[in-house]
């Protein structure tokens, strides 16, 4: 009698990014990658440009192919479709909202091994699964911030072909950017699966929350390094999201029913704040103020001139050196002790301009 076989999308399928990521750990932070390790990146590239987002969301061709089917084909892969395992994984896809077929990956991947009492600090088959979808989500995105760490480690001191480096600057040219903050809207106004049980709220709090300052990390270590540019599209929604932080608009800050949730949370503000304020790039602004060279109103950054520039005038005004720093001063002598003093003044202004700009993204947000 012949086998039901059905095919699937390839891209549900993913090795599990635990191993990987110990890998990953483990490569020396002064070398590049070996061949192997870096053959492993580029295969799952695409898991790192669009990182949970690649986890997809139920549908009904996976369902039919589950419910159906005594194997399930993806890609080179194959599954045989075990029913008290299909049953576990449509109870699963109902927990998370996940794809019915890579439910069933998650059910067949860590139920098979046969010791969920031993490893885990949960016993229940469908915990257990859920607990290790938390983790596979993570340590995907530690893969993709591991990846950019070592890159960023090695510097410019290796060759134009390190394997790091390609493959750092392949996920900014793929745009993780701009999925990470799409990622981060759609964790800040997630709500609670409606048919997770009441038992189990409190650890998808905790772990959407760890996610969303994993997020956050990768996003702040684009813009610290200067990886890509912040637009003023991309800053303002950023800006929006910590308003909505802020007011409560968003299902964010219910999570933090715990203790752990509670950290995470204040975690999560305080990073997002950083960010607004690293995305602005002062102190390269600032140079070019102190230095006279004239800007240029040319695309989204306009926005960001002007809001950095109104952010200097007021730390100016309450500088009590502001007087020899105006720029169209006729006494010569202050234009001396203008530039005796410059240095001085720029570590002064900039640290002072920091203390501003929180001040003025708060007051940007009531506003906006």
């Amino acid at each position: 009698m012949a086998v039901t076989t059905t095919s699937v999308d390839r891209s549900l399928w993913w090795e599990p990014f635990s191993s990987l990521l110990t890998d990953l750990e483990n490569a020396s932070p002064s070398d590049d990658l070996p061949e192997p390790l870096a053959k492993k990146l580029k295969e799952n590239h695409d898991w790192f440009v669009e990182t949970v987002a690649r986890f997809k969301s139920p549908n009904e061709k996976s369902k039919e192919a589950l419910m159906s089917s005594e194997q399930i084909k993806i890609g080179p892969h194959e599954l045989t479709v075990k029913p008290d395992f299909r049953d576990k994984a449509l109870q699963v896809s109902s927990y998370l909202c996940l794809d019915e077929v890579q439910s069933y990956i998650l059910v067949d991947r860590y139920l098979e091994r046969g010791n969920v009492a031993e490893n885990y600090i949960v016993h229940d088959p469908i915990h257990v699964v859920l607990l290790q979808y938390f983790i596979e989500r993570q340590c995907l995105l530690k893969c993709t911030r591991q990846i950019l760490m070592h890159a960023l480690y090695l510097g410019n001191s290796l060759k134009e072909e390190s394997l790091i480096r390609e493959e750092a600057l392949k996920l900014i040219y793929d745009g993780l950017e701009g999925k990470l903050i799409s990622v981060l809207e759609v964790l800040m106004s997630c709500s609670h699966p409606e048919q997770m049980d009441v038992d189990l709220f409190t650890l998808w709090a905790e772990e959407t929350l760890l996610e969303d300052n994993l997020v956050l990390d990768i996003i702040f270590l684009i813009y610290y390094e200067s990886l890509c540019t912040c637009t003023a599209e991309r800053w303002k929604n950023l800006c929006l999201l910590y308003k909505g932080t802020l007011s409560g608009s968003y299902n964010f800050g219910k999570l933090a029913i715990s203790p752990e949730a509670l950290s995470s949370f204040y975690q999560a503000k305080i990073q997002l704040l950083l960010i607004l304020i690293e995305a602005l790039n002062l102190e390269n602004l600032l140079h070019m103020v102190h230095d006279e060279i004239p800007f240029r109103f040319l695309d989204s950054l306009y926005f960001l001139y002007i809001f950095v520039v109104f952010a200097n005038h007021k730390c100016l005004k309450h500088s009590r050196h502001h007087k020899y720093l105006a720029p169209n001063n006729p006494n010569p002598k202050r234009k001396e002790k203008r530039k005796t003093r410059k240095e001085k003044e720029k570590k002064s202004n900039y640290s002072k301009i920091l203390c501003f700009v929180s001040k003025l993204i708060l007051e940007f947000i009531l506003f906006t």
